[in-house]
């Protein structure tokens, strides 16, 4: 039997970190092992061990209510209710498949650290009249089927302190990359891309870091919609590479206010969903572009926001030598391409150089944060986000092994 209090006394914790993202696809699922040394959440403070990764794919069926969930206004409630619990299910699927991937007994993990689906994010700085977010994926289903705690709902704790609950990876950028010597970016590209600026030799208070506009999202919708939903993703940037870039449409989209607005800044389909994707399409279409044309257009719409992005808001403070990128957008050659290309004379390189895998990025960032928690450390960075402190962040569901 675990009791909690032997639970938040443990140096080293066994740990499952779940991240479903705003491309809705599935669900990350990462096993670490995670042992603190010292005190204090700085670079150095803690050690951790991936042992395991997998993703666990959402059927269409799910992946449409998630889409359809965000977007409808009919019959919301009853179809969130039930996808609540639909996706708690769906996570403790995850964490057993994981578990036996990874030849490791459930009962030898601490506790399942899970992001939840976000369905609706309105931090106050988006201008709505009160701030809000919501990330679904029941925790007392995952608690009730695997007798393991769970610590889910982290980004509700930042909101309410005046932040904008993302991005929250930062404070674990940190702790993975953060070097005496050299400036890095940590850039992470799953349907919003995010990037974690570090100067050398900097303290955690010091990270500059924020969303930095649409990573896959705008080049999956492009996609879905010009092969009539039989293509989610353009597999390797593959179509993307044999077309051009049409420079003044490329423009236009750059011209987009987000891009020139400062930090603290968050994204999500709010700003660059299917209504973003449309308007591009269309204005597309107006030009005579090709499928491929459109999908270069696309990905160098990604590329060069991040390269804006580090221009506008991290370039004038100092330089960086080193860009590491991570998440699905890590598999696109043609987006790496153009990154590099954009990022002249930096070393770009994929967290896999680091020994972490691009997949497994924000699932292991979930697990850290979960052991942050459970160290009673804050996880955000108020800089980051806007907050107004510091704050431990998460919620806390027993498991029925505890005592």
């Amino acid at each position: 039997m675990k009791s909690i209090g032997t639970l938040l006394r443990k140096p080293r914790r066994r740990i499952v970190g779940l991240m479903s993202g705003t491309s809705a696809d599935g669900v990350d699922a990462a096993l670490l092992d995670i042992e603190t040394l010292g005190s204090g959440p700085d670079a150095g403070s803690l050690t951790w061990e991936l042992i395991d990764f997998l993703t666990f794919p959402y059927e269409a069926a799910v992946r449409e209510e998630v889409l359809a969930v965000q977007q409808s206004q009919d019959e919301v409630l009853p179809r969130l209710t039930r996808l609540h619990f639909v996706l708690g299910n769906l996570f403790s699927d995850a964490v057993e498949s994981l578990c036996q991937d990874a030849g490791t007994p459930l009962d030898s993990v601490d506790v399942v650290a899970s992001h939840g689906q976000t369905v609706s994010h309105f931090p106050r700085v988006h201008g709505g009249t009160s701030a809000s977010t919501l990330q679904i994926g029941e925790p007392s289903v995952l608690a009730q089927r695997l007798g393991l705690p769970v610590i889910s709902n982290f980004r509700s704790r930042d909101v309410v302190a005046g932040g904008t609950g993302a991005p929250l990876v930062p404070l674990v950028d940190y702790l993975l990359f953060a070097d005496p010597d050299r400036s890095r970016i940590a850039l992470n590209v799953g349907g919003i891309a995010n990037m974690t600026a570090m100067r050398a030799g900097c303290n955690r208070n010091e990270v500059v870091a924020f969303d930095t506009g649409p990573g896959n999202m705008v080049m999956d919708a492009a996609i879905s919609v010009l092969s009539k939903g039989e293509r989610c993703v353009d597999e390797g940037g593959a179509l993307a590479r044999k077309g051009k870039p049409d420079q003044e449409l490329l423009e236009s989209l750059l011209a987009d206010s987000y891009f020139k607005k400062a930090p603290p800044k968050a994204a999500g389909r709010e700003q660059f969903g299917l209504a973003f994707t449309n308007a591009f399409l269309e204005k597309s279409a107006e030009a005579g572009l090709s499928d491929p044309a459109i999908l270069s257009t696309a990905t160098w719409f990604t590329a060069k926001s991040v390269w804006e992005a580090y221009r506008r808001f991290v370039q004038p403070g100092f330089e960086v030598q080193e860009l590491i990128v991570s998440g699905g957008g890590a598999h696109n050659v043609a987006l790496l391409e153009y990154l590099s290309q954009s990022f002249e004379g930096i070393r770009v390189v994929t967290s896999d150089y680091y020994g972490l895998d691009v997949d497994a990025k924000e699932a292991a960032a979930f697990a850290l944060l979960g052991h942050l928690s459970l160290n009673g450390e804050a996880g955000n960075i108020p800089a980051v986000t806007g907050a107004s402190e510091p704050v431990i962040l998460g919620t806390l569901t027993p498991g029925d092994r505890l005592s």
